[in-house]
């Protein structure tokens, strides 16, 4: 192979200037063409290369490539101009920009503006898998298209599984795609027709509109929520939401969420309705109120909440906790939803790991924390606000127990100096507020302020060669300041304190067998046996003359004794790591305690304490049982139960059930079933059911199917106060659409 020049007017300068020839084993291959230092250096690659001196153009054939930055153009025939870098293409043409793709059979295009004209081709995108499609597409920037005629899709081949057909196409790569006249194909049948069609196409954040959400219900009407996506800065981005509800009026809402630096962030929501209808318990509004909550006459309706985390300085962070509702219906009513309390919950526990009151809940917490931890110490500041939202709503008196503020000091169990006695300490200072006092009540309603240190001594003791032997003992010492208080005494002193001790003491051994199997299940079984027992001494205080807040200010006389035993069973498995070398695989498939505990003090009358059974089962990977259970030994009776076990395969099928016993209050039992029928069709159903009562909690009945270009969801609820149908159809690339 040569290198073969026919251009006859080139002279030598030219050609030292623009050939710079190498041989390879597929042909010629011109280097690093002449380039302004500004611009990209272009590099031609192909079997034959010449020079058209009257054009200005360099012309190669067969297996061209041609090279510059991130793109790359491969044809059978090229011209192209150094000057202008027009490069016009034809056969088994391919331009690669970035990540994205043009195939065709003719090409003019300007490689540096990648502006121009395909013939017959198609254009790959690849972070969402689109593929638009045509006769004749114009590239009019680096990341933008139009077609008069074509179609558009993310699934391969030539008869796509779905496929939007249309005029006027246009597409932005970070923007939108439009096209005028669209038509529906699934496979070669034509099934929905749109005189007008528009789309994101994003691969990053951007201010723009989101899928709608459109639904139906006795309580709301019609309802259409539409959102927009605002993205601000690389570290801030906000929402804004419009929720017309055809019998209820327009809920607005907004959302502003905040990142300022790696241990500093923040997210805060609002909603408001201008409801047209009240919530009572009159015959024409019964429909809109619950029988957990009292009437609501309120037509201003509103719900705030937010959540920050703060880097301070020297160690301590601050995490504020803020959640206000107009009323006690609201969170029920607006359960669901873009800004219903589920996707806001579900917002607040990922982005932030706390979760919000639950939505029945009219006493909504608010706090605000300071705190650093050391290695053995902690500290913690904290204003805590509990929000009566029925006392506010009804205006009625607030005796709601406040906390403004509180400082806890702790030590976690440490060994002090070099002696055998660890200690541990729990210290608090607590303010306590309401805005409504009573203290004529038959548990006067005051408020103070408690200073409460407890501090607790161990002495761990080794008793031959098998047991350990714990003592302990705690001092606890509280100190009260109140306002307008007296006790059953009369006595009025706004100063009262109080001292206290507790002792106990912990026995305990550790049996261990070790049981070699050498199979399939295991190598060896290591069992551990711990057998315990405590005791645990508080003498009685009078404490009539204290003013109570919490449980703390009323601590039992205790004269206790609790036996325990522990099981444990674990595996022991060789396995074979990615180097070749081998580890061992330990793994706990089941565990056990029971307990039990005798009260000294009331021995005369029920000394026994219920039996309780805790136990985890985990024999192998896809099946698990875990069961909680405590017996009456003088009712003969199971007092409370929880129970629940998990079967799934590595198809993805699954059957989980759990049941739940509490005595004379509680008993539910729940089972969700999912089933792979094949590789993209899986069908669900779950139930949950009140058995004291007889009633369907909720049942779910539904199915999804997903490939990998699109995906169809149908789900039938049926629950006590609705029933509902929901179907939704999702095009990778396109979104999702569908009704409830």
């Amino acid at each position: 192979m040569f290198c073969l020049f026919l251009q006859r007017r080139l002279s030598l300068m030219g050609a030292v200037a623009f050939f710079c020839c190498l041989v390879s084993a597929r042909g010629v291959i011109a280097g690093p063409l002449p380039e302004n230092p500004k611009e990209i250096s272009w590099h031609i690659s192909a079997l034959m290369v010449t020079y058209d001196d009257e054009r200005k153009l360099y012309i190669a054939e067969d297996d061209v490539v041609i090279t510059g930055g991130t793109t790359r153009l491969e044809a059978d025939y090229v011209e192209f101009s150094n000057i202008t870098k027009d490069a016009f293409a034809q056969g088994n043409v391919l331009l690669i920009s970035g990540q994205d793709s043009i195939t065709c059979n003719a090409m003019q295009i300007n490689l540096l503006t990648e502006k121009g004209t395909i013939n017959k081709g198609t254009i790959f995108i690849q972070e969402n898998n689109f593929y638009i499609s045509g006769e004749n597409i114009k590239k009019t920037g680096q990341f933008s298209y139009s077609a008069d005629k074509g179609s558009i899709t993310s699934c391969k081949g030539d008869t796509p599984d779905w496929k939007i057909t249309g005029k006027n196409i246009k597409v932005t790569i970070e923007g939108y795609g439009s096209a005028n006249h669209t038509i529906l194909w699934a496979k070669k049948i034509p099934t929905l027709y749109s005189p007008y069609l528009s789309f994101p196409v994003k691969v990053k954040r951007q201010t723009g509109l989101l899928i709608p959400r459109v639904t139906s219900s006795d309580r709301k009407g019609y309802e259409y929520e539409q959102s927009l996506f605002i993205a601000i800065s690389k570290n801030m981005d906000a929402s804004i939401y419009a929720d017309y509800m055809s019998d209820r009026g327009t809920k607005v809402a907004g959302e502003f969420r905040y990142v300022l630096d790696s241990a500093s962030k923040g997210a805060m929501f609002m909603d408001y309705l201008d409801d047209s209808k009240i919530g009572d318990s009159t015959e024409a509004n019964e429909n809109y109120s619950y029988d957990s909550t009292a009437d609501r006459t309120n037509t201003d309706r509103y719900w705030f909440r937010m959540k920050h985390n703060q880097d301070l300085t020297n160690g301590f962070t601050a995490k504020l906790d803020i959640d206000v509702v107009s009323d006690a219906d609201y969170l029920q009513e607006f359960q669901s939803g873009f800004t219903g309390y589920d996707e806001t919950n579900e917002y607040f526990g990922t982005a932030f790991g706390r979760s919000l009151d639950e939505y029945d809940d009219t006493t909504r917490k608010n706090s605000l924390v300071v705190s650093k931890n050391w290695s053995t110490y902690s500290f913690n500041a904290q204003a805590l606000w509990y929000d009566d939202v029925e006392a506010r709503q009804d205006d009625t008196d607030d005796t709601t127990l406040q906390t403004l503020p509180s400082f806890e000091f702790d030590a976690s169990k440490q060994q002090i100096g070099a002696s055998s006695v660890y200690y541990n300490l729990d210290s608090e200072f607590r303010s306590f507020y309401r805005q409504d006092t009573d203290p004529d009540a038959s548990t006067p309603l005051v408020n103070g302020q408690r200073l409460d240190i407890y501090p607790k001594f161990y002495l761990p003791t080794q008793l031959g060669k098998s047991f350990f032997f714990e003592p302990y003992i705690g001092t606890r010492g509280t100190a009260y300041t109140t306002d307008d208080y007296t006790d059953d005494d009369g006595n009025d002193e706004t100063f009262r304190t109080r001292a206290i001790y507790d002792v106990g003491a912990q026995l305990s051994t550790t049996i261990n067998k070790i049981f070699t199997l050498n199979n399939g299940f295991a190598e060896k079984i290591k069992h551990s046996l711990v057998p315990k027992l405590e005791y645990a001494y508080q003498p009685n205080v009078d404490q009539d003359d204290l003013p109570y807040f919490d449980t703390i200010d009323s601590l039992d006389e205790e004269n206790l004794v609790t036996w325990s035993l522990t099981n444990s069973f674990i595996t022991r498995n060789a396995v074979e790591n990615k180097d070749g070398t081998q580890s061992n695989k330990y793994k706990e498939i089941l565990w056990i305690k029971l307990s039990q505990s005798y009260s000294i003090t009331d021995r005369d009358s029920s000394p026994w304490t219920d039996l309780s059974f805790e136990s985890e089962f985990n024999p192998v990977q896809y099946f698990s049982i875990t069961a909680d259970v405590d017996w009456s030994p003088y009712d003969n009776n199971f007092t409370e139960t929880e129970v629940g076990a998990n079967i799934s395969d590595n198809r993805g099928d699954s059957i989980r059930t759990s049941y739940q016993y509490t005595e004379d209050s509680l008993e539910t039992w729940y089972t969700r079933l999912n089933v792979t029928l094949t590789d993209s069709l899986v069908a669900y159903c779950s139930y949950e059911a009140n058995l004291m009562t007889n009633e369907n909690v909720e049942s779910i009945v539904g199915f999804t199917i997903k490939q990998d270009c699109w995906g169809i969801g149908m789900e039938f609820k049926d629950t006590s106060a609705d029933t509902s149908i929901s179907f939704l159809v999702t095009l990778n690339g396109i979104g999702g659409f569908g009704t409830q």
